[in-house]
């Protein structure tokens, strides 16, 4: 804690070993899964790769044996989850829910066949759970619900919920064969996902097989990562508006995710004008698009984000939550809370909006309790390797 207050890590990340996408499969599939390697972290499903990387001198990749110079130790214990307690010790965080890395490719390429998309989607929940039960509840696991068939979405949101202790799930604002999020066919999985009390939260990854802005226009990684995180969001919440989802679903938590926050308030401005003016084809919308998302939607920031106050002043902390991105070779760890509590003291945030934003919002988003948080057992500190930038 920082002055008696919960830091929530909203949006970290785990480091999955290459085997548990077979180790953990249901033995109906285990022939259809080749398990990658150290060396290619990536399985191959059904004859076919799973993401669509490009090879870049410029970019390291999120593998640990390229990491040790970034994490030292903590990359070759493989981010385990004592690695985790003692790297959120180091930067003196509470409590940190979990999103994948790997797992932000491996279930949603479009090509997967709808059972084996989900069934590898539990591979990876059935794993997280037990990385995050030794961590008195300071590791909060996201499961993962590929939209491949809404329906097997459902069931598996329900079984990570009640029996894995997921307290969010993980879907990619792509649209997936063929279907926006917003699509009719997944009304059904958004009254589950109401129906357990559980936040549907937006996270693009880069490279993923699927359908992303920026992926038919540009060679470069440059282009194609920073042209998809904002604009899948983007359009996704449009859709989520425009399509009658949150009017449907009024109880329908959402989050947008590392995306930056300062496209919010420009976009949600401009959908109120074209819901304005062009009400005759929208039927469904009632509201205006920033009450829809006042009232349903929470965005993360970073500890970089230089548009945190202006998001804070025009949507409101109790929207907002922080999210530190470890251990992705860009975070900035183990700076990232100084560095976040920097940017508001720069914004000219107060100390009730930053301890808003720090805790009491993703405690809400995440359904916990803040008093029931804590540090959990002390850890011995970790060497801080020296960042190499």
């Amino acid at each position: 804690m920082r002055n008696g207050k919960l830091i929530f890590d909203a949006d970290m990340h785990v480091q999955e070993p290459p085997g548990i996408w077979v180790e953990h499969l249901d033995p109906g599939f285990r022939d259809r899964v080749q398990a990658g390697t150290v060396a290619a972290a990536m399985p191959v499903a059904d004859g076919r790769a799973l993401v669509d990387i490009p090879p870049s001198p410029q970019r390291r990749e999120m593998r640990p044996t390229q990491m040790e110079d970034r994490y030292g130790d903590l990359a070759r214990r493989g981010f385990d989850t004592a690695a985790l307690l003692e790297a959120m010790d180091v930067e003196g965080i509470d409590v940190g829910a979990l999103f994948p890395s790997y797992g932000l490719y491996v279930p949603w390429a479009d090509h997967l066949a709808p059972d084996l998309a989900v069934a590898l989607a539990r591979a990876y929940n059935r794993w997280l759970a037990t990385l995050c039960e030794p961590s008195g509840a300071r590791l909060v696991p996201v499961a993962l619900t590929p939209l491949h068939d809404p329906v097997l979405a459902a069931a598996e949101a329900r079984r990570a919920v009640e029996q894995d202790g997921a307290r969010a799930v993980m879907v990619r604002p792509n649209p997936v064969q063929g279907r926006p999020i917003s699509h009719p066919d997944h009304a059904r999985f958004f009254a589950e996902l109401v129906d357990l009390d559980v936040p549907m939260i937006l996270h693009e990854g880069t490279g993923a097989i699927v359908d992303a802005v920026g992926g038919n226009r540009f060679d470069t990684w440059a282009g194609r990562h920073a042209a998809s995180h904002p604009m899948e969001q983007m359009l996704a919440l449009a859709g989520l508006v425009f399509d009658g989802v949150l009017e449907q679903h009024p109880m329908l938590r959402v989050g947008l995710f590392e995306s930056g926050s300062g496209w919010l308030r420009w976009w949600l401005h401009r959908l109120d004008e074209h819901a304005e003016f062009l009400a005759s084809e929208l039927g469904a919308v009632k509201l205006k698009p920033s009450e829809y998302a006042a009232r349903q939607c929470v965005i993360s920031t970073e500890s970089d984000d230089v548009f945190v106050g202006e998001t804070v002043r025009g949507f409101g902390a109790e929207r907002m939550v922080w999210a530190s991105d470890f251990p992705h070779p860009e975070a900035p760890w183990p700076h990232a809370v100084d560095g976040f509590l920097a940017a508001c003291t720069a914004a000219g945030i107060g100390p009730d909006d930053e301890a808003t934003i720090l805790g009491a919002t993703p405690c809400a988003l995440y359904g916990l309790d803040p008093a029931a948080l804590g540090r959990g057992p002390d850890l011995p500190r970790v060497a801080v390797p020296a960042r190499d930038l």
